[in-house]
This record gives structure tokens, sequence and C-alpha cells, in this order.
């Protein structure tokens, strides 16, 4: 007998399991979830992870082969007629197929049929017209009221179809992707009302939603679902991390605080070279502020074994580095480039093939780099350097200290290049550009 969960929660399922077809494996096996009133939950999870089952299943159209679905300690299939649970549970499903020309208003009016009297030919009264407007109005959808629904976008449907469940008057609100056919300003606006009438209505709202940072961004809490059963639950910080999104998923992403809101942005890093593929040669950067993440990425992408200079650990480019597996010498932040610093860079620098020496501007903080660039190549590295002469004053913060640099590393037989594709394309030439041959086989 499967353990009961709090009273306190509006909807409950309870190990239940489901599959389609006998001999199939479950789709859901011993899967228990809680929606509780005035908490906005998100499922997220890949194709066929087992969430439109699930809403299936809360909803009354998919009853499990075992366990129980409760609808406020009572079985939702035994107790509950169709009427009775829709007077509580209300659907926006992914796709509904409308053929008939309907009306907006009345696509939207038919939200009220549970709640009509069950007498034949039962019409809406004066109360039940006020709430399918309300309803209208709080979808965005009331200057669509007397369309035919056929002649609506697919966007414009989805709303319509929320505005229907509305006029239910639920308790209970499941809405499986209902975000997929929306633009930008309706995603927010869809999502924001969902956990309105959570918090202000006291709904047990539940979503399921593709987008992470759509989920992140609205969701209380969230359930990561593995095919078929709950990989992590809880906040979105404790559920959106990048071991969790790694493991279900099977790709790499990047996990971030949101400036403003600080909760977690996520997005997904491209595919790392396998290690078993033999790097075309080595390459170390020297970069700073962003100048150099596009350099590190096509870099590592084309097989280049990649190293980085001196960095500050809140850099940009630091966090390219990182994400990349690229090694770099660590530097506190707000900081002078330390000895120790320097020569942690020195020693990734004595390996490598080639050093390039980003865009990025010299200040009193980052001048050593420049100095260490001058260095490696009068020690007899190729050093390719991105930028032009005539507008390096704009990167010189130094009082001309960087430019008499600049200046000497070029008299050095430094190459100049204008950009990133200026650098891949001496690597792919195997030349410095001038009379000698830029070694790759060190």
């Amino acid at each position: 007998m499967p353990t009961r969960l709090a009273a306190k929660h509006t909807l409950t399922a309870e190990q239940i399991q489901i599959q389609y077809a006998p001999g199939q494996p479950p789709i859901l096996t011993e899967f228990s979830l809680a929606l509780t009133p005035g908490v906005f939950t998100g499922m997220i999870g890949p194709n066929g992870s087992g969430k439109s089952t699930l809403v299936r299943a809360l909803s009354r159209a998919l009853r499990p082969s075992q366990g129980a679905v409760l609808l406020e300690e009572r079985d939702l299939y035994t107790v509950y007629s169709a009427r009775s649970s829709a007077q509580t549970i209300a659907v926006v499903p992914q796709e509904t197929a409308v053929s008939l020309d309907f009306s907006v208003r009345d696509i939207v009016r038919m939200g009220r049929a549970p709640h009509l009297p069950p007498r034949p030919f039962a019409s809406e009264t004066t109360t039940d017209e006020q709430i399918v407007s309300d309803a209208l109005s709080s979808a965005g959808v009331a200057h669509l009221a007397e369309r035919a629904v056929t002649s609506l976008s697919g966007g414009e449907r989805q709303r319509v179809l929320f505005a229907r469940a509305l006029a239910q008057q639920p308790r209970v609100l499941l809405l499986d992707e209902p975000t997929a056919s929306l633009d930008l300003r309706h995603q927010a606006e869809t999502l924001t009302l969902a956990r309105s009438l959570a918090h202000q209505n006291g709904l047990a709202v539940l979503a399921v939603l593709h987008d992470v940072n759509l989920a992140s961004a609205h969701c209380d809490s969230l359930v990561l679902l593995q095919n078929g059963e709950i990989a992590a639950s809880g906040t979105p910080a404790e559920v959106l991390t990048a071991e969790n999104l790694a493991a279900v998923y099977g790709t790499r992403v990047w996990v971030r605080p949101h400036p403003v809101t600080r909760r977690p942005l996520i997005l997904p890093l491209p595919t790392l070279i396998p290690e078993t593929i033999a790097s075309k040669s080595r390459v170390h950067v020297i970069c700073g502020g962003g100048t150099g993440t596009e350099l590190l990425l096509a870099l590592h992408s084309q097989g280049f074994s990649v190293t980085a200079g001196a960095l500050s650990t809140d850099d940009t480019d630091a966090d390219a580095a990182r994400l990349l597996d690229i090694p770099f010498a660590a530097e506190a932040p707000f900081s002078l480039l330390s000895y120790a610093a320097l020569e942690a860079a020195a020693c990734l620098a004595a390996d490598t093939s080639v050093v390039v020496l980003t865009g990025t501007p010299f200040g009193r903080a980052n001048l050593a780099n420049l100095e260490a660039a001058l260095l490696l190549r009068r020690a007899g590295k190729t050093v390719i350097c991105c930028g032009s002469t005539d507008n390096f004053a704009a990167r010189d913060f130094t009082g001309g200290r960087a430019a008499k640099l600049w200046n000497e590393l070029l008299s050095a037989g430094a190459v100049l290049v204008p950009d990133t594709g200026g650098v891949l394309e001496r690597l792919a030439d195997g030349t410095q550009g001038r009379d000698e041959e830029v070694n790759f086989t060190r």
C-alpha cells in the first residue's frame, strides 16, 4: 500500500505505473508527485521521458495500471466522474484540432460546461458570461472573441485554449507545453499569468516545459524527468545544475545566475573534440576581457591543443577556458598579474608552437601579458597579433607604455592579422607570413 502524501496537496500521484500496451516497458514506474496549492511547478526533461503521459494521468485521461491519483485524498478515477473532476482540474493540451468554425468566445464558453446544470440545453447565466469575458481578457484574446478559431494562428489558438481552461475556474491547472507556439512576449505573459494564478488565486499549477530557461525564470519548483523517473526535484537552482542537465540531456551546458533575477541561466556548449583525436598543433593564447572567447572555441573545435595565458578568474575568457577544459594561469580578480601567474603562463607557453595575442586592451593590471608576448617572440616563438597598428592607441591605457611594447613586438617579427579569421588562416597556411615557417611539430 503506497504511503499517503500530505493532505495539503490538492493533486497527487502515488507510485503510479503507466504503459501503453502489454509487454511494452512502462512510461512511468512507481512515480510519485504532489502538486501544492499556491505553487507553480515546472516539469522538464528530454523527449520521451514521460512528461505528457503524466499530464494525461493527472487529468483523468489515462488510468494508471498501478498506484493511485488522488484529488484531495480521493481517488480521481473511482470517486470522481469526468464532469466533477473537470470542475476542479483544467488542462491546456499541446495541440487541439478544431475543424469547425466555432468563434473564440464559443470555445472559451465550453470551459463553463462542467459547471452548468446537468440537464439538456442548459445555458450560461450572466455570471457564466462574465467569467468567460474575464478569461478572454486574462489570456489576452478578448480582441479575437468573435473570430472563427480556424482563422487563428497556432499561437493564438494556444492562448484561446488557455482562456478556456481559465473559464473552468479550476483549483488545479495542468499545462502541457503551453508556450510551444508562442512568441517571446506571449511566452512570458502566459507563464507570468500561470504563476500569478498560483500565488494570488491559490491554484496548484503544473507546466510541462521544454525550454529550461523559461522554467527557471517562472517556476517555483522543478521536477526533472529521465526515462519516467525523477532525476532531480527542488528549486530551479537545485535542479538546473550543469551536472544534472548533462546527465539527463547528454550535453554540456553553461549555467550562471541571471544578472537580474539570479535564477539559473543555461546555454548549451559546443561538443568537445574527443581526446583520442590527435591535435594539429599546440597554440598558446594571450587574451582577456572576452577578446579570446571566439578564438579559444575556434581553435579547440578545429582540434588544436590550446593553452591560455594569465587571466583573472572572473574574466569572460577564463570562463570560456574552464568550459572548454583549456589550461590557463589564474589570477585573483581586480589584481595586477602576479609573478606566480606569469610564471604559470610561461610554463604553459613553453611547449606550444604558436603564441596568439588577441586584441585585448592593455592597462596597468595586464601590461605584463604584452611583455610576456614580447619575451616569447624573442625566445623564438611564432607570435601572431590580432588588431591594427593604426588604432592601437584606443587599446592603450598605460600612457604609451603598451604602444611601445606593441611596436617592439612587431619589429621583432610578430605577424599582424585583423581578427580570429586571420589567425586561423595563418595556422592553416602553416607559414608566418614572412620568410619563416611556423614550426607545428615542436
